[in-house]
């Protein structure tokens, strides 16, 4: 477990307040760097110190330095369980902004939120998956994006826990048995610090009749495979 895990949930809230008051984009806390893995929380930290936005790993045991070609994931909770998503795909970490309720649409989409002038739709995981929503003011939102199209989306989620890379032989099939909403779209499961932490495919997920349903006829048809 990396140390800044081990601080309780309100001083990881305080660091992540900070670091999005900083003038340090995600990106940064992202960027690759030949070191172990990072935790996010340690990356915000040395942020409000004013330091490199990529810290040296603390003293400990030793840890293999990860290859990187191992594909490098961040981690965030819902309702106690842990998912991993692709780096790439996440654009920005923020607090959760004023949304305009939809009509007329699933109790799991938020509404749309303006970030810098662009419309985004904004996905409740919680409601997703069947469970009670954060209050409001809680939570995060986890901007994602296709690489190869336009299309974006804000999620809620509880909290960002880190960043990893993780070998692609320690990442194992999810099985047989799943169900619920986000079933379909989880590739694998890994265990990180005695937590299971599950694989959701975003490129899937952003590409399918579920999150496209409500696009216009021709934006839905040119993001299609």
């Amino acid at each position: 477990m990396t140390p800044g895990d081990n601080q309780a949930p309100s001083d990881v809230s305080a660091i992540i307040d900070a670091w999005l008051d900083s003038d340090a984009g995600i990106e940064d806390a992202l960027a690759p760097a030949a070191v172990p893995p990072v935790s996010l929380l340690q990356a915000v930290a040395a942020l409000e110190a004013g330091e490199s936005s990529r810290p040296a790993p603390s003293a400990g045991p030793a840890r293999a330095v990860v290859p990187q070609d191992d594909p490098r994931y961040v981690l965030f909770s819902v309702a106690g369980a842990h998912y991993a998503v692709l780096q790439p795909f996440v654009t920005e970490l923020d607090r959760v902004p004023r949304i305009t309720l939809v009509p007329n649409v699933p109790s799991w989409i938020a509404g749309v939120a303006n970030r810098r002038g662009d419309i985004l739709s904004v996905v409740d995981m919680r409601a997703l998956i069947g469970i009670e929503r954060l209050a409001a003011g809680g939570g995060r939102l986890l901007v994602v994006r296709l690489l190869d199209d336009t299309c974006a989306l804000g999620l809620l989620i509880d909290d960002v826990q880190q960043i990893v890379s993780v070998p692609r032989a320690d990442i194992r099939e999810p099985g047989v048995g799943l169900d619920g909403p986000l079933a379909a779209f989880l590739t694998g499961l890994f265990d990180l610090d005695e937590r299971t932490v599950a694989v959701l495919d975003l490129d899937a997920l952003l590409r399918s009749p579920l999150i496209r349903q409500f696009d216009e006829p021709a934006d839905a048809a040119g993001s299609g495979r």
